[in-house]
């Protein structure tokens, strides 16, 4: 669970000190939460990263996003805060199979920049926000390591 983040009605939150989660019945989603003597039903619905919690009546929306998902999370809101200059770099090692934009090119936000292929995986690299296009420092064909600069929006 290290390597995972759980966000609750948008807010980060960690493992509740004490608390034990048991499966009651897996299939329909029941778990027992318990904490010495105390002890409390609840439903647990989804999938993905996007689940509900309901508990005592109340249904909460909960996210649960691996490291890689959190640290891009945390730079779209970043860049789309700054509204400078920001570099899109690599966040995994792979090989740049395909480059959508040039320099000079308007981007929306979410918009294809490339095409990184690791692991026999296709991961496109998105806009983290709009902007122009001030640098494309990668070419089809090259492998990058993680943390390499991919592309600069102005």
């Amino acid at each position: 669970m290290k390597d995972l983040s759980i966000v609750v009605e948008g807010q980060p939150t960690s493992e509740a000190a004490g608390w034990q989660l048991t499966w009651v019945e897996r299939r329909r989603g029941i778990v027992r939460l318990t904490e010495g003597s105390r002890s409390q039903l609840a439903l647990v619905e989804g999938s993905g990263s996007d689940w509900f919690v309901t508990l005592r009546g109340r249904r909460i929306p909960v996210t649960v996003q691996s490291w890689r998902e959190r640290v891009l999370a945390e730079a779209r809101l970043a860049a789309a805060e700054r509204g400078g200059p920001v570099e899109v770099r690599s966040t995994l090692p792979g090989l740049v199979v395909a480059v959508n934009v040039a320099e000079g090119a308007e981007v929306g936000e979410g918009e294809p920049l490339l095409t990184i292929e690791a692991m026999k995986m296709q991961n496109e690299v998105r806009a983290p926000r709009a902007g122009r296009v001030a640098q494309v420092a990668v070419s089809p064909g090259q492998t990058v390591a993680t943390g390499v600069l991919l592309v600069r929006l102005d």
